[in-house]
């Protein structure tokens, strides 16, 4: 290039998008809009103005673009910032991306394009434009109220999904053309480079900044950002990534500092002029011969976009618990796809996988969309009360049972917080091992099985079978069970029901998409059917008490190991006789009094339909004490009721009955399971009458081995419950009754003095 050439094809497409730019702010239109028009003006396809000189440095500029687009995103970037979303958003983000994806995949397939295509397609259409709806809002003076609040935060947890989906589309390039080792090779260089950017991100770049923050200036900081940025970009480059990924890396690493809102301020002309010639550069590829031939799929897919995005919008608000008149503002304003789209689009054509004819139709339904998006959202509230009047009454109350005006300030709870860092770790590790399962037994196994028994057909069926036998128990783990968080937050508000339901579906639903990535190599038939078949045998699974059991003991035995150093010293301590907090002071006690005068139920009836995930150890009736009652037993008006779980129990029971009329909570002071012990002698209860708690170990030979907490008999034979087990170094409070006992466990069991006699008689205690 020379540098004339350069200057006159700058000077053109920055005047080009001024004068554009200005015509379209004046017509109240997004001036993404107005860069694209402009594009398409000075492109050589527009033979009627002056054009480019040099057709090759139009993807120069893309290139460009891309790079400081991305730095500016990494910039705003912050996990902070992703913390204070709220459930709700990750709920709607979880539906709308995962549905437009299998949506885009399959008009790709029923078009008839190639795989490929399809992929990219559906990562195209799965994420709305942030820039065209910040706008409108802007314009319609929207920006602080409530919906726009909730979409706004969902487009930042669907810009952080888009980098990482820059990544898994990149490998699976490398896939296509690539061997198996190549595929490996990439995945450990991916989590070899986030690695260096979290130990660059939180050491480095912070700590030297800190040191010369007294000789930076405005000059210095820009040089200094732009040239990390430049610099993470030739990294990711040098590995294999897209220019885009090592552009947000730089961005997110100088996000962490403290001179983060000083470096946005002086990046941000930068940004703007790089960003604007990106979007002019994608308006340069648009070729009118190419939109003629494919008018047919611009409309279907423009449609596609505009009411699939509408349609699954809602649907993810609403199921996050969000009221209807929230989610259909906040859905008619996501039905457009923007700039991400064209990232992915310029990833697809820079690594050769995708067609030529793809780039200039997403531009042009882009474009379409997003002179849509102004008129979605004028009529959304006209759209809400014709809805609300056509309704059945019996939809509208059950809408309202579950949902809640209030649902965002219920999505702050930091009970939701910590259950959805339980979740997303436990979908993140569950997906990487059901990947490596699937690659090994797609890309190793199989072949090597071919080469043996001389037929694929047999060869893949085996393979299939063996890897899909692998993966059960991970499909179970990240499925996961109501444990006390889950039930905490389903007692708290109606309306954190559906997305509580909504999150295990979608869980599911990803379980179900590596196994039909698995059975996909047998049945040639399309992947979203494939998916619907796979996720009948998950639900199943994911309710059998059998592998509960193994894929608890799984999971206990991975904590085993990975705490093993912590627990052992923790071990010793408490064998030292040290201060050591476990049983006693991990397990509460909590009181409740029956005060409705008509109240006759058993313990089966008062418990069924309700979330009981805590244990009635005793019964006070005036001068009497039933310990360990059975669920036959009896209660009835002024009976007080003692009740033993985790704190997370002991608070989602407290939660749930108080709202009952019929019982009252006694305001006793909430006791450990230790204080409790001790302060039964201090109340002078009688001995006999006394709960007590013992060990027993499992010696082999006791007949509950092998069986699970449910099935061993232990609390109809012994009268006693197992509130805590002891498997080596790891301690198990308040276990799941799937839970599939082992030799050499330590059970604590709470019971009465019968239970006592009963274990000596038996064997168990000396």
């Amino acid at each position: 290039m020379h540098l004339d050439t350069i200057v006159a094809d700058l000077a053109l497409i920055l005047v080009a998008a001024g004068i554009v730019t200005v015509i379209f702010r004046k017509l109240k239109q997004p001036v993404v809009l107005g860069y694209i028009v402009a594009g398409f003006l000075i492109s050589p396809n527009f033979i009627y103005l002056p054009t480019i000189v040099d057709e090759a440095d139009i993807s120069a500029w893309a290139d460009i673009g891309v790079i400081f687009l991305m730095f500016g995103l990494g910039l705003d970037f912050s996990f902070k910032k992703l913390a204070t979303v709220g459930g709700s958003a990750f709920t709607a983000v979880a539906t709308v991306m995962s549905m437009m994806i299998l949506v885009g995949a399959g008009v790709g397939t029923l078009l008839g394009w190639n795989k490929m295509d399809c992929i990219f397609l559906g990562g195209m259409l799965s994420m709305s434009s942030t820039m065209i709806i910040l706008k409108s809002f802007d314009e319609y003076g929207l920006k602080q109220e409530k919906f726009a609040q909730l979409v706004l935060s969902s487009l930042v947890i669907e810009d952080i999904v888009g980098i990482f989906m820059l990544v898994v589309l990149s490998t699976i390039s490398v896939g296509q053309s690539g061997s198996s080792a190549a595929i490996a090779g990439q995945i450990g260089l991916m989590i070899l480079y986030l690695g260096v950017w979290i130990l660059v991100g939180i050491y480095v770049i912070p700590s030297l900044l800190k040191r010369v923050s007294r000789l930076l200036t405005d000059e210095l900081i820009l040089i200094f950002s732009i040239g990390l940025c430049l610099l993470m970009v030739v990294i990711a480059n040098l590995i294999g990534f897209s220019s885009a990924l090592g552009a947000f890396l730089a961005g997110s690493i100088l996000a962490g500092t403290v001179q983060q809102d000083r470096i946005k301020l002086i990046v941000k002309p930068v940004r703007d002029l790089f960003g604007a010639i990106f979007f002019v550069s994608v308006g340069m590829m648009i070729e009118p011969p190419l939109l003629v031939k494919y008018i047919v799929p611009i409309i279907i897919l423009s449609l596609v976009v505009m009411f699939g995005q509408l349609t699954f919008s809602t649907l993810g608000i609403l199921l996050s618990g969000q009221s209807l008149h929230t989610a259909i503002r906040g859905g008619f304003s996501m039905v457009q796809i923007g700039e991400f789209s064209f990232i992915v689009a310029t990833l697809g054509m820079s690594l050769g996988v995708i067609g030529d004819f793809l780039y200039p139709i997403i531009v042009c339904v882009s474009v379409l969309t997003a002179f849509a998006t102004p008129v979605f959202i004028k009529n959304s509230e006209k759209f809400y009360r014709l809805l609300d009047k056509k309704l059945p009454a019996k939809a509208k109350l059950v809408l309202r049972r579950n949902t809640s005006e209030n649902q965002s300030r219920f999505a702050f709870d930091p009970d939701w917080n910590k259950y959805m860092e339980g979740v997303v770790l436990r979908t993140v590790v569950c997906s990487a091992i059901l990947f490596l399962f699937y690659w090994v037994g797609t890309r190793a196994l199989a072949p090597n099985l071919a080469e043996m028994i001389d037929s694929d057909r047999l060869a893949n069926c085996i393979s299939a079978g063996i890897t899909i036998l692998f993966m059960v128990p991970l499909v179970n783990i990240m499925y996961g069970t109501n444990n006390a968080l889950f039930v905490k937050l389903w007692v708290k508000h109606r309306s954190n029901r559906l997305p509580l339901i909504t999150m295990k579906v979608v869980r599911a639903l990803i379980a179900a998409c590596f196994v039909a990535l698995v059975l996909r190599k047998i049945f040639h038939i399309p992947f979203v059917i494939l998916v619907a078949i796979a996720a009948i045998p998950i639900f199943i699974i994911a309710r059998s008490a059998w592998h509960n059991g193994v894929t608890i003991n799984m999971e206990k035995r991975f904590v085993a190991n990975f705490s093993e150093r912590t627990l052992e010293k923790a071990r010793k301590d408490r064998d030292r006789g040290q201060d050591f907090r476990w049983l006693n002071e991990s397990m509460y006690v909590i009181e409740f009094e029956i005060t409705d005068p008509d109240f006759r139920k058993s313990i089966f009836d008062f418990t069924k339909g309700r979330n009981f995930v805590v244990t009635i150890i005793r019964i006070i009736r005036g001068d009497q004490f039933i310990n360990m009652p059975s669920a036959q037993e009896e209660i009835m008006s002024g009976d007080i009721l003692q009740m033993l779980g985790t704190w997370d129990e002991v608070d989602a029971c407290t939660i749930l009955l108080e709202k009952d009329n019929a019982i009252e909570y006694t305001e006793a002071d909430d006791r450990t399971l230790k204080d409790f012990m001790y302060g039964q002698r201090f109340e002078g209860m009688p001995e006999e009458q006394e709960l007590v708690c013992v060990p027993i170990k499992l010696a082999g030979n006791t007949g509950f081995e092998r069986k699970s907490i449910k099935n061993c008999g232990i609390r109809l034979q012994y009268e006693a419950t197992i509130i805590g087990i002891e498997r080596g170094a790891l301690p198990i409070v308040s276990p799941d009754i799937d839970t599939i006992l082992k030799k050499d466990d330590i059970l604590w069991l709470i019971g009465g003095s019968r239970m006592v006699d009963k274990l000596i008689r038996g064997g168990l205690m000396d």
